[in-house]
């Protein structure tokens, strides 16, 4: 009997250490993580509680790791293996196994040779790790022109004759309360893209470019979560010259309200090629399908998405255009808990 008594001592604590150690630390993996994901909504002046420096993120472990394992942030509905997105802002394996690593750990800052904690200057100690959003900067360089988002919503591009737009880039105002921004060329109705606070632009592939007409204006659609304010932002416009390939009108596929199940089918009449889909459902909405069945039968799931939210919605923007043969069905299926409808906008060439 004090064998096994032996044996079940030993046992306790190499189990208890193995579960609270960890080589994951703030200052190195988590600080990226926070960089490349976080931060463009968890920052001072953001929608959310912030978590940039180490004292934020500690304080807010458990709740980090509850919506990591959820995979309810961040808010990115599309299931992975299912098309390749470039604003797709989900974490990988990899991340997610050092977030839940590290909380786990009890939140490790360093690798204890360096201790900020301490009150009274001292210029040699090294400066504070944090994660540091960047708002002003311009992913895209710097624009042809920046249009100011009038009260109106409507931007007069005074354009005397037609142009094309390579890309553009929203630089909101109340980055606080903003939840999500669409454009949209009024003379024409197309589509040229939306803005949510972890990708706000757009980039055409190649030398495509989009055509806007003499006279046009840019509609600009704001989804706020208290008052519209009266200045929205700076629209940087990326103008392309005029050799470059035009962009083709948007596809759209609609279904109204008709049960728990809604499917909108289009049939391709000529080689397409798939930019972005741009869905809008109703609430309640469980999951959402886009598929593409081409004319020798074999089919290609573009996308998955489950439980998309009215609160962050979303584009979905290829990395790469897909391409299609004539004759391609194009169909998006809707599950609602109770009953809706879907629009579907298809960007494409």
């Amino acid at each position: 009997m004090k064998k096994l008594w032996w044996l079940l001592l030993l046992a306790v604590p190499l189990l208890s250490h193995e579960t609270l150690t960890t080589t994951v630390l703030f200052d190195r993996e988590i600080v990226r993580i926070l960089d490349k994901h976080c931060v463009m909504c968890h920052a001072e002046g953001g929608p959310s509680f912030p978590l940039e420096t180490f004292d934020q993120t500690w304080l807010k472990k458990r709740q980090i790791h509850a919506q990591t394992i959820a995979r309810h942030m961040p808010p990115w509905p599309a299931v992975p293996g299912y098309g390749q997105f470039a604003n797709d802002n989900s974490l990988t394996l990899r991340e997610s196994q050092f977030v839940i690593s590290w909380v786990e750990g009890l939140g490790p800052r360093n690798s204890g040779t360096v201790f900020l904690n301490v009150t009274g200057a001292d210029a040699a100690r090294p400066a504070e790790v944090r994660a540091r959003p960047d708002f002003e900067h311009r992913k895209l360089g710097q624009p042809s022109e920046i249009q100011k988002v009038p009260a109106t919503f409507v931007i007069d591009l005074g354009l005397k004759s037609a142009r094309r737009l390579r890309g553009w880039e929203f630089l909101p105002a109340d980055r606080k309360n903003l939840q999500a921004a669409s454009f949209q060329v009024r003379e024409t109705g197309q589509w040229i893209g939306s803005w949510t606070p972890w990708y706000g632009f757009l980039k055409l592939p190649g030398t495509r470019a989009f055509v806007l007409p003499a006279g046009a204006h840019i509609v600009v659609e704001l989804q706020y979560k208290g008052a519209r304010p009266a200045n929205p932002g700076s629209l940087g416009l990326y103008w392309a010259d005029a050799s470059s390939a035009a962009m083709g009108s948007d596809l759209t596929l609609i279904a109204a309200a008709a049960g728990e199940r809604v499917r909108a089918v289009m049939k391709l009449t000529r080689q397409t090629s798939v930019v972005a889909l741009r869905p809008e459902v109703e609430a309640g909405a469980k999951s959402i399908e886009v598929s593409a069945r081409k004319p020798d039968g074999s089919t290609e799931v573009l996308l998955l998405a489950r439980e998309p939210s009215k609160e962050w919605p979303t584009p979905f923007v290829f990395q790469a255009p897909v391409t299609f043969p004539a004759g391609t069905e194009l169909s998006v299926v809707v599950h609602y808990a109770r009953s809706g409808g879907v629009r579907l906008t298809v960007s494409q060439y």
